[in-house]
């Protein structure tokens, strides 16, 4: 009988499965059928689900206006310099928060840290939109957002390091300050590399978050900087939206994140696993 309960509860359990397989991969199958469709064939009421005139020139045509690589490149600095940034003083800052302020004092001043991540950022739009606008560089600018997305990608980076370094054993860099070195030595030799792949996942956080932001980029910039969530409303013709371009663009603008993932996936298992296990 429980042979029998065990087989049954695998079979429930690999239709579940299927069934959330299906949900998961279908909206990437309809954009990459879409994105092979001509104009004609994406306004139709009743949508196909196979394309009956395969146009891969879409994907050429994604490129014709210089506007959709600069937006790919745009996007890569304001990504990857934010989540530099985050990263180094995130860690800086989790690293204070784990060794020198525990008890209250330290879990409240965490806690207020991470708090800042919870408010509305719409709360904030206009005020920060005359904020930048009255710095040296304005609003439209890499720098501007670089700053701006440091609000809401340093909190989660500080909280994040300081439970990991939580976790690392303090008794590593005391033997390490025995053999003669240094705070600072001690940090880079002995503790940094134990939260290695923690800091790879929260790495990846930050950048993707930094990769698809759509509101600030929306309104502080567009004319000298325009990322490439704010370039895709563009591809239209009149007022009709090209939804073919669009689910192109959309796709490409997936590689860089899905390239990172499989590149750093070893890294993220391990980073997103510390903590969890503790003896």
């Amino acid at each position: 009988m429980g042979k029998h309960n065990l087989q049954l509860t695998r079979r429930l359990l690999l239709a579940f499965l299927a069934v959330w397989l299906v949900f998961t991969l279908f909206p990437l199958y309809f954009m990459l059928v879409t994105s092979l469709k001509p104009v004609d064939e994406i306004n139709r009421m009743v949508p196909t689900f196979w394309p009956e005139t395969m146009q891969v020139g879409n994907y050429a045509g994604i490129f014709a206006d210089p506007g959709s690589l600069q937006s790919i490149v745009d996007s890569l600095i304001v990504s990857s310099a934010n989540t530099v940034l985050s990263l180094f003083l995130g860690t800086l800052a989790g690293y204070a928060l784990a060794r020198y302020l525990r008890g209250p004092v330290g879990e409240n001043l965490a806690f207020f840290i991470l708090s800042q991540r919870m408010f509305p950022p719409v709360a904030i739009l206009i005020p920060m939109f005359f904020l930048f606008d009255a710095t040296p560089w304005g609003a439209d600018s890499h720098i501007s957002l670089i700053i701006l997305y440091l609000v809401f990608n340093m909190p989660l980076a500080t909280w994040l390091m300081m439970v990991f370094f939580r976790d690392t054993p303090r008794e590593l860099e005391e033997a390490a300050y025995l053999d003669g070195y240094r705070p600072f030595r001690a940090f880079f030799k002995v503790t940094l590399p134990l939260v290695f792949p923690g800091m790879i996942s929260v790495a990846m956080l930050c950048w993707i978050f930094a990769w698809n932001e759509y509101l600030f980029a929306n309104i502080l910039t567009g004319t000298s900087v325009k990322t490439f969530p704010v370039h895709i409303p563009t591809f239209t013709q009149g007022s009709q939206t090209l939804w073919n371009l669009v689910m192109a663009f959309s796709l490409v603008a997936m590689l860089p994140p899905v390239i990172l993932f499989i590149v750093l996936r070893r890294y993220m298992v391990r980073g997103l696993s510390l903590g969890v296990v503790k003896g």
